[in-house]
């Protein structure tokens, strides 16, 4: 059975005009990671906090609720402690953190993987979160891929979070009081299973480390090809075909414009193709729901914008030529 260490700290224990620098003093010091503080306002007049740590083996859970402050860390700090931190704060109205180069709202709550990087918060109306630490060398991912991790939009769409780790993280909330006397020999090796699993899953890995994204790619393209001219045609129906989650599927098309852009722009060289070919007689809304787009006038817009010039002009000029 391994060992679980559990701490609370509470402000209550003081008094209120020392509550702020109570925190502030044991944040400086904290779990892993020193933290440095400054009150909003008279935040500090009125201030209170809770902080609860379970510590096992070689991971640790905390849990904070505190008042209005601004606070951070440096790489310095992080680089030292070593540890992979993935933390998850509640919905925190006018207040903002940053970190790996990241810098995001905490309106609607928030996630962060933070690695070897400095990072804070400024919280007008309180912060509420819980996170948990890991070695940082037991997770395979880079600081350049963390930096890409924590796109907002991203980290909060993946499946593997938002399935699985998020609901287990947050599941733990109010919690780890009582958990600390239970056995949990199993639970570092449970979570960095699946901090492993969600780094793979923002990586868009397969679970030997090999880099699928062309292999998605190539799958997809062949699929848009084949049915150019389903108007469902559509990131959702791709994915499906192809039996991976629509995260993994925009994550392969990163670097281009976009697995939408990519259907987008088949449709209209396709069609672009035909309106060439001065032997075909096919009507220019033919042409359109051939390539999946049955709205003539739709079609007109879209494909002037790419080409700079309407399709029946297009055709015209080609014919033109023939004679």
């Amino acid at each position: 059975m391994t060992n679980a260490t559990y701490h609370r700290f509470d402000t209550q224990a003081v008094d209120i005009p020392s509550r702020f620098e109570y925190w502030r003093a044991w944040c400086a010091q904290a779990i892993d990671v020193p933290m440095q503080m400054e009150p909003v306002g008279r935040a500090a007049d009125a201030f209170d906090a809770v902080a609860e740590a379970l510590t096992v083996g070689s991971i640790n859970f905390v849990e904070h609720r505190s008042g209005p402050v601004i606070g951070g860390w440096s790489r310095g700090g992080t680089e030292a402690a070593g540890r992979l931190r993935l933390m998850i704060t509640a919905p925190t109205p006018g207040s903002t953190a940053f970190c790996h180069g990241h810098r995001f709202p905490l309106d609607g709550g928030a996630a962060a993987l933070v690695g070897q990087s400095d990072g804070g918060w400024q919280t007008t109306k309180g912060l509420h979160g819980i996170q948990v630490n890991v070695p940082y060398q037991a997770v395979p991912l880079t600081e350049k891929q963390l930096l890409a991790f924590n796109d907002q939009r991203r980290l909060l769409r993946d499946p593997t979070f938002t399935g699985l780790v998020r609901p287990a993280l947050v599941g733990l909330s109010g919690h780890l009081d009582t958990l600390s006397t239970t056995d949990l020999s199993e639970l570092p090796a449970l979570w960095i299973s699946l901090l492993t699993m969600l780094a793979r899953s923002l990586a868009d890995r397969d679970l030997d480390g090999f880099d699928t994204a062309p292999a998605r790619r190539l799958q997809a393209r062949r699929y848009i090809e084949a049915n150019l001219a389903d108007p469902r045609l559509s990131p959702t129906t791709i994915a499906a075909a192809l039996h991976v989650s629509r995260s993994t599927l925009y994550a392969a098309f990163s670097d281009t414009d976009g697995i939408a852009g990519e259907i987008r722009r088949r449709r209209l060289h396709r069609a672009r193709t035909a309106l060439c070919d001065p032997s075909n007689a096919t009507s220019i809304a033919e042409i359109a729901r051939s390539v999946g787009i049955p709205n003539a006038t739709q079609f007109s817009r879209a494909f002037n914008q790419r080409y700079g010039v309407p399709p029946r002009q297009l055709r015209a000029d080609h014919r033109t030529r023939k004679e």
